[in-house]
């Protein structure tokens, strides 16, 4: 895919210059007002690459693209909705940078929230939430993994009675930390369980799976969750609709979610969801899970991080030497 920016007074005259170069073929990706306010700039796209150009896709080549070039067409290639698209590009371009991945960087740091996981203390239980295989029965046995292994206390509470062998998954994962799963499949089974393991480190709730929008599953979510005082984060798994990801965000953002936890990363190459989840609810990145194993762990989410995840590899090899070792960008 080729982009290219087209700036003139009007829009009209934007347009006609599209087509005189890229046909009537070409994608419009965004429109914005052109410097000083005046005119207009068109970035456009083709599938089509034209001989002359000599470019290969989802490749970089430092003589000819400008950082918000890449940086917009990495945007396209994941999927991102335009309005959060043309509000990352417009920011990019004010932070003038010659390094694209710094420059989404600062556009994705004014954009979105990052949290951490809450895990510094134990002054509330954290209960994930999220729709069934989202990731949520792994990720908490990567939390508990990860106070184990720092000589922190931890209790687990499962409410998901329902699933076959759900209890059984997350009683494997308990065992060979050396915990004693709780099971609490009623909101008071859940206040009665956290009331008995308070004091005692920090408590993981898994919240069975559900369909968010099938009233009586989100019913009996909402009843568990507000059954106790905790953070709850929502766990999503990556390469869904953006849209609806971002639907399926503010149902969730409603029941008292306040974090973004992101899963199979190693699996998704289109962020698109991610973002749009993000940015529609205010929901704050928090980690990411970059394997199906629980040995695979869990990795902070920052500015940096995700913008190394929307560029091409080839553009992440250029202007950083850092090897990743689990990434998810296309390329």
């Amino acid at each position: 895919m080729r982009l290219k920016t087209f700036s003139a007074d009007t829009m009209n005259e934007a347009m006609m210059l599209v087509k005189e170069h890229f046909g009537e073929e070409a994608i419009i990706v965004s429109t914005q007002t052109g410097e000083d306010g005046v005119g207009v700039r068109i970035t456009a796209a083709i599938d089509q690459v034209e001989d002359e150009f000599e470019y290969e896709e989802d490749s970089y080549d430092e003589a000819y693209d400008d950082p918000v070039e890449i940086i917009t067409d990495a945007l396209l290639n994941n999927g991102v909705p335009p309005q959060i698209s043309d509000e990352l590009i417009s920011a990019a371009e004010e932070l003038s940078m010659d390094d694209p991945i710094l420059a989404l960087a600062g556009a994705l740091d004014r954009y979105f929230a990052f949290s951490p996981m809450p895990l510094g203390t134990a002054d509330k239980p954290i209960v994930l939430v999220g729709m069934p295989g989202a990731g949520k029965t792994v990720t908490i046995a990567k939390l508990a993994t990860r106070l184990v292994m720092q000589k922190q206390a931890v209790r687990v509470i499962t409410t998901d009675t329902v699933r076959a062998g759900g209890f059984a998954q997350l009683e494997a994962f308990t065992k060979i930390l050396k915990l004693n799963l709780i099971s609490a499949g009623t909101p008071g089974e859940l206040r009665a369980a956290v009331a008995g393991a308070e004091g005692r480190g920090h408590i993981l709730i898994d919240c069975p799976g559900g369909n968010p929008f099938d009233n009586d599953d989100i019913d009996r979510q909402a009843r568990l969750i507000k059954a106790v005082d905790a953070d709850v984060v929502l766990v999503m798994a990556g390469g869904i609709d953006p849209m609806e990801a971002a639907e399926i965000a503010g149902i969730y953002r409603e029941l008292g979610a306040r974090r973004l936890l992101l899963t199979r990363i190693d699996m998704t190459r289109r962020f698109g969801s991610y973002l749009s989840a993000a940015a529609m609810t205010g929901l704050q990145m928090t980690e990411v899970g970059v394997g199906p194993s629980v040995a695979d762990g869990l990795r902070p989410m920052n500015p940096v991080t995700l913008a190394r995840l929307l560029l091409p590899k080839s553009v992440v090899e250029s202007f950083d030497d850092e090897q990743q070792t689990a990434r998810g960008a296309y390329g």
